[in-house]
């Protein structure tokens, strides 16, 4: 009888923890919120400023989770955004809609990323949406 082999994840580790994962945000925010000044001051200010730098940020954030499962913030904090069901990286819809729910996260008074610290997988709601988890890597 041929026995079935179960998938290995391609990437395994540990949950990363709420104050790893907000400084990773910390050190993206203040990446992007220089790329959006930048932008607002040669722009004049301009309304079409805001909307650059949101664009900006939208394409920073899910091109680098979907090209490697990590922004800047979280590659210096050694963290990895990995599927939760194997371990394998995520793709362009899974970091579309990851990036969805951390509105949803925010929204509701941030309870939805405070929710890191006390749900026993370390996971926000935005990564239980997405089906995402995040990982420390070496």
């Amino acid at each position: 009888m041929i026995q079935q082999q179960q998938a290995q994840p391609i990437v395994s580790g540990e949950a990363a923890g709420f104050g790893e994962r907000l400084v990773a945000y910390i050190i993206d925010a203040v990446a992007l919120g220089f790329v959006s000044t930048v932008l607002f001051v040669i722009m004049g200010g301009a309304p079409a400023s805001r909307l650059l730098g949101f664009a900006f940020g939208l394409l920073y954030t899910i091109g680098f989770w979907s090209a490697g499962g990590a922004t800047p913030g979280k590659m210096l904090m050694k963290l990895q955004i990995v599927r939760a069901d194997g371990g394998g990286e995520i793709d362009v819809g899974t970091a579309l809609l990851r990036y969805l729910g951390y509105f949803i996260s925010g929204i509701a008074l941030g309870l939805g990323f405070l929710s890191i610290i006390w749900d026993a997988e370390k996971r926000g709601w935005h990564d239980k949406i997405a089906g995402t988890r995040v990982i420390r890597v070496r």
